[in-house]
């Protein structure tokens, strides 16, 4: 409540700045403002669950990467036809679940040997140097088809990471959100979605075409753009995550004034007019 009065002042104050001579809100505007405040703090870490899995994605990062807290994986394989990696994480209340497949530049999938893995991340490691070797000179990548499961929780959606580079054909060059099948390559671009029933009841549906997370070894936060739509009781809003490799993610509303700065680590939203 604190937060959204202050943010009201900042709106009141910029309409007198601008010279509106009119005392009333638009109250299109305050229900806006509303769902993001009501809904992103809470939507966000749901989501950020799919992040902290695909870290392990990441293949330039000059170490292993040991699993998350609260992860656990295996290998499974249909004869030498077809390799996938059940991998479930546990953040919170919630648990995403997610299968795990890698793909010729055709969309075929690979039969790979995954097994003496000591992490998720040696496990897809192994994966792409073995692709490199079979199909050189040339993207390769793959799908993790998900689905999130928790008190009054829900989601789903597929993440698809491209592997290729130009140093050594082992490097995840970025994610999008797809559908989880390939169509002659990888998979059509597609929404993933986070519901959370509340109270508030709210939803946010995401979009990425090109989100960078293994941009060099030091890399600590995503670079990139996702796209959202926050639903909420009061109203629907569109907006843009921008991430620039810093803590603080700068969201842009439609039609809303200024910007929110969003706290990666300590998960707070900020008005900024």
């Amino acid at each position: 409540m604190l937060a959204r009065l202050a943010t009201l002042s900042v709106l009141l104050l910029g309409a007198c700045d601008s010279k509106v001579t009119s005392s009333a809100v638009d109250p299109d505007l305050l229900k806006r403002l509303e769902t993001v405040q009501d809904c992103f703090p809470t939507l966000y870490p749901k989501a950020q669950a799919l992040l902290d899995l695909a870290e392990t994605w990441r293949l330039d990062s000059g170490e292993v990467i040991p699993d998350p807290a609260g992860l656990t994986w295996t290998v499974q394989t249909d004869g030498s036809t077809i390799s996938t990696i059940v991998a479930t994480l546990v953040s919170g209340d919630c648990t995403l679940e997610m299968l795990i497949r890698f793909y010729s530049p055709t969309g075929v999938a690979q039969g790979l040997d995954l097994f003496g893995a000591t992490s998720l991340a040696d496990a897809i490691d192994r994966a792409a140097t073995q692709l490199a070797v079979l199909y050189p000179n040339v993207d390769k990548f793959m799908v993790g088809d998900w689905i999130l499961s928790g008190p009054g929780i829900s989601g789903t959606g597929a993440l698809t990471g491209i592997i290729g580079g130009s140093t050594n054909q082992n490097e995840l060059e970025e994610l999008r959100t797809t559908t989880a099948t390939p169509v002659g390559g990888p998979p059509p671009n597609a929404d993933s979605m986070v519901i959370d029933v509340g109270p508030p009841e709210c939803s946010l549906t995401f979009n990425t075409t090109s989100l960078q997370t293994d941009t060099d070894p030091t890399q600590q936060y995503p670079i990139g753009v996702i796209n959202v739509t926050i639903v909420g009781p009061e109203a629907t809003v569109t907006a843009t995550i921008t991430f620039d490799d810093t803590v603080i993610a700068r969201i842009a509303v439609t039609d809303v004034p200024g910007r929110f700065d969003f706290n990666l680590e300590t998960q707070s939203l900020t008005y900024v007019p």
